[in-house]
Parts: structure tokens; C-alpha cells; sequence
């Protein structure tokens, strides 16, 4: 157990060291000093790291107290740093300070020593209670974004389970009603749709959804949305166009900037309840001129930007707007994923945001996309023509851990004409291919099943019939996903939940290039 100061002390004299240790002792700083005086013994003891203090001299035979000073903010920075020199010129003291050293006492003046120490050690202590505080303070607003976080996500879930829920149990009551049963299907499409789209935008905001980037016309997006979105909103809302028509294509997900181009056209609607314009301009800008761009950055961007004449936003919320389930909205009218998500997706287009607004004057963000944006382009095979029957007759095995998932996947599929395995997990579809070794045509599996995975499920069912197509499915696929399914060869994947035209369509299309082969 650690009693009194220690101290790691770059000195080739024993002598002046008893000294300092002396007139610290006598000061009522009881202290043990560790000397050194060669750079490995000096590194040597500095990874431990357990000094309250570090004392150098500025010149040794084979090792200097500034060289030691480099070391020690690299390695140390919290230890407080006391020069403690008979040669260290008032030039080179100041440098010192500059450079890092918490101070710097002359052996000719060692009446300045016990302050000094005292000083830093008093400042060293209030950078400590400070970082704990600064600790503290992340940790409880990583508590609080996580507690919006959940909170948004709980309010917004529940509302669509309440009218899940509410309408499967208006079915038994309207059964005799063939019409109203299917009302009644359709709007609990419609909420299930709604919680797709969430989950879309929770993994959008957490970079987790993957794209699919192609080359991308930004002003032809641009122009099919404003017109779109022209379309349904307020007669008092006028647009204005100014595209530079020189602009290059940029390496992009359509889709995604189609979402970003909606998101904020919607938000400068709301932003003026009593009519205004809404301005697109593109352009092209260097690097140099893009805000919180990388200084030693150079080349060129793409700018979005959307202008409108609303009310405007003061600093307080525009700190904010990228919060998740932050919203200055009525309940009910916003998720406050809007821009959340438009941040998300410029991440994943290795984008830049810069939002410049004040009340009453409106607010005006511009989107950077770097020329070319977006993840390198990758060499994937096109898709075919699908065809127009989705019907079958062949084997599928389904695996599934979820009973209920497994139930609807084989009515869909029987329904189709398929004769249907099923399996709760890998083990059981192993088995199954075991015993039914030329009579399965695909594996339909979850990747995130228990024990045995779906990719490991898939190379082990190859291993037993090497011409048994395999199709994947999860909650979401990003990059990496994508990757080991082309490594291991799986022939199709289809996201959850389900869209059954999309489902049947992907189980068709691997058995017909399965009977192509």
C-alpha cells in the first residue's frame, strides 16, 4: 500500500536526490523517490505509472529531461512534470512550459520546490475530480439518450400493436363479413408496415441498414421528388429549383437519398404552417469550403442543399435535432427520427451535414456527399428477369426457432403448391436432410438461430447434398452480412418481415436457376 508521495525522479546525482527528498520530508511531504538516469530505466518505471509526481533534470550525460518530457505526455499525460535544473536557461524553461511541463524549479533557487509541488499537486487533483465529473456527466447523458431512445421506441411500438392487436380482435366478431374481414387485414398490414418503416429508421439511425449504391443523378432525384412531394403539400408552399446541371453522378443508394430529400421537404413543410417557399440548390464545392471537413482534406463534394422561409430554430434545439425521438412537434405529429436518420444515412454515404439557422429567419441544411460518395462499388451479380409463376412443386425445409413464424411460412408455401419440412433448429434440419438426402430442394433457414447459425446450417446441409440451394433471412443484413453469404455461396436472401409477393418471388427464382443448372 502506497504511503505518502512517490516520485519518479530523472537524476544521475544520488546526492541532490537525497536532498529534494530531504526538503520535501521537512515541508511535511513524506515522500519515496524513484531515481533513474538512462531513457530505458526511465520508460521502465513510467509504465507503471503509480507517481504522484515526475522531477527531471534537464541535461544527463545520455539522456535529456525534454526527451523525457515527450515521453511522459505520450505515456502519462495526468502525472504533473517538475523540471529541476542548475543549467536551464529562462528561454528554455518557458519552451518547457509550453511544451507541457507543469513547472520548472533552478537548483540555485530550491526554495521554490515545496510550492510548486504543491501547486500541482493541487492542480493535478482538480484535472481528476474534473474528468470524474466529465465522466459522470457522459455517462448520464448516454442514460438519458437511452432513455428517450427506449422511451420513443415504446410509445411508438405500442400504438401499433394497439391497433394490431385491437383489430385481431375485431375478427371473430366480423368472421360472417367477408368485406369487413378484409378491411380489417388491411389495416393490420398497414400497422405492421408502420413498424417495418420504424425499424428501418431505428437501424438507419445506427448505420446498421445496408445499401444498395449505384450511380446516382442527384438534380433528376431531386426533380422526381419536389415533384412528388409538390403534389401534397399546402397550395401556400412554393418551390424553387436552382440545380447546377453540370454536376457528375456520385456513388449512391437512391432510395436512401430519395428518403433524406422527403425528410427534409417534410420538415421545412411543418416549419411554416402559414405558407413560404422551399429552395433545392445543387452544387459543387471543394473540400475547403464544406464545414467540418478534414483540413489536410482535398477534392471536391457534391452540395444538397434545402432552404426554407419558416420559422427558424434557436440554438438550443438545433444543438438537438439529431437526438433520437427529439422533436419540437405536437404528440403525435413526428417520430423525431426524421433527422436522426438523415445522419445515419449521410454516414453511410460518407457524408457531411451543415445546418444554419435562426428563429424567425428560417433554416437552411446542406447535405455533402464526397465525389464519388458512398462504399467503393462492388462487382454482384445482376438479377434475373423474375418470372411471372411463383407457384411450385418442389421441397422446401423450413428453420425457424419461432413456432409461429414457422406455421405461416408453410400455409404461404402449401398454399403455392410446395410440399413443406420444417425444423426448429439446425440440428433438427440436419437431420432431416439426413433422411430425406435427394428429396429437399432448398433450405429456407434464419441466420440467427440458436447453438448452429444459419450460415453455419448452410455449409453444413451443402456438405450432405452439394446441389441443395440455400436462401437466408434476418431482421437486417449490413455489409458484412452480404459478404459471407457471397463467400459461402447462399443462393438468395429475403429481409423480415416478410412481404410474401417478395418471398414467393426469391424461393422461385433459386429454384429456377436451379433447374437452368
Amino acid at each position: 500500500m502506497k504511503t505518502g508521495l512517490r516520485i519518479l525522479y530523472l537524476e544521475d546525482s544520488q546526492t541532490d536526490c537525497e536532498l529534494i527528498r530531504h526538503m520535501l520530508a521537512r515541508d511535511g511531504l513524506e515522500c519515496e523517490i524513484v531515481r533513474c538516469d538512462t531513457r530505458a530505466g526511465f520508460m521502465e518505471d513510467l509504465r507503471e505509472k503509480d507517481f504522484d509526481l515526475i522531477f527531471a533534470d534537464s541535461s544527463l550525460p545520455s539522456f535529456s529531461g525534454r526527451h523525457a518530457l515527450e515521453l511522459v505526455r505520450q505515456h502519462a499525460p495526468e502525472i504533473p512534470f517538475i523540471f529541476i535544473s542548475g543549467t536551464m536557461g529562462e528561454e528554455s524553461a518557458i519552451e518547457s512550459l509550453h511544451d507541457g511541463a507543469t513547472d520548472y524549479v533552478l537548483k540555485n533557487r530550491l526554495s521554490r520546490l515545496v510550492p510548486a509541488v504543491r501547486r500541482a499537486l493541487a492542480e493535478a487533483n482538480e484535472r481528476a475530480k474534473y474528468q470524474e465529473m466529465e465522466q459522470r456527466l457522459r455517462q448520464a447523458q448516454r442514460l438519458e439518450a437511452v432513455g428517450t431512445l427506449a422511451g420513443g421506441v415504446a410509445h411508438d411500438f405500442n400504438n401499433i400493436l394497439t391497433i394490431i392487436k385491437g383489430h385481431t380482435s375485431l375478427l371473430p366478431m366480423e368472421c360472417e363479413q367477408p368485406g369487413r374481414v378484409r378491411e380489417i387485414a388491411s389495416t393490420i398490414d398497414r400497422a405492421a408496415q408502420r413498424g417495418t418503416d420504424l425499424i428501418f429508421q431505428l437501424l438507419a439511425f445506427a448505420r446498421k441498414s445496408d445499401g444498395s449504391f449505384t450511380s446516382t443523378n442527384i438534380n433528376q432525384r431531386v426533380r422526381e421528388i419536389a415533384s412528388m412531394v409538390r403534389e401534397a403539400m399546402p397550395r401556400n408552399i412554393t418551390f424553387e429549383l436552382q440545380l447546377d446541371e453540370s454536376l457528375p453522378e456520385i456513388h449512391a443508394d437512391p432510395g436512401q437519398v430519395e428518403r433524406v430529400i422527403i425528410n427534409l421537404a417534410t420538415n421545412a413543410r411543418d416549419a411554416m404552417p402559414d405558407g413560404g417557399k422551399i429552395i433545392f440548390v445543387t452544387s459543387k464545392v471543394r473540400s475547403a469550403e464544406v464545414p467540418l471537413h478534414s483540413p489536410e482534406e482535398t477534392g471536391f463534394y457534391l452540395c444538397l442543399r434545402v432552404t426554407d422561409t419558416g420559422s427558424g430554430m434557436d440554438e438550443a434545439t438545433r444543438q438537438r435535432i439529431f437526438e433520437p425521438f427529439f422533436t419540437t412537434k405536437p404528440r403525435g405529429k413526428g417520430t423525431g427520427l426524421g433527422m436522426p436518420v438523415v445522419y445515419g444515412l449521410m454516414q453511410s454515404h460518407n457524408g457531411l451535414i451543415d445546418v444554419q439557422t435562426e428563429p424567425g429567419r428560417g433554416t437552411s441544411i446542406s447535405l455533402f456527399f464526397p465525389i464519388p460518395a458512398g462504399p467503393l462499388p462492388q462487382n454482384v451479380e445482376q438479377p434475373q428477369d423474375s418470372p411471372k409463376a411463383v407457384d411450385g412443386t418442389e421441397t422446401v425445409l423450413i428453420v425457424d426457432d419461432e413456432p409461429d413464424v414457422r406455421y405461416f411460412l408453410e400455409v404461404i408455401l402449401k398454399a403455392r403448391g410446395y410440399r413443406i419440412l420444417s425444423a426448429r433448429d439446425a440440428e433438427e434440419a440436419i437431420e432431416k436432410v439426413r433422411n430425406h438426402p435427394d428429396e429437399v430442394q432448398v433450405l429456407f433457414s434464419d441466420i440467427g438461430l440458436p447453438k448452429l447459425d444459419g450460415f453455419g446450417l448452410s455449409d453444413r446441409v451443402k456438405s450432405l447434398n452439394p446441389r441443395l440451394k440455400t436462401i437466408l433471412t434476418s431482421g437486417y443484413a449490413d455489409g458484412s452480412l452480404k459478404t459471407k453469404m457471397t463467400e459461402l455461396g447462399i443462393d438468395g436472401f429475403i429481409s423480415k418481415p416478410y412481404d410474401v409477393s417478395a418471398l414467393l418471388q426469391t424461393i422461385r427464382n433459386v429454384l429456377d436457376k436451379v433447374e437452368r443448372k
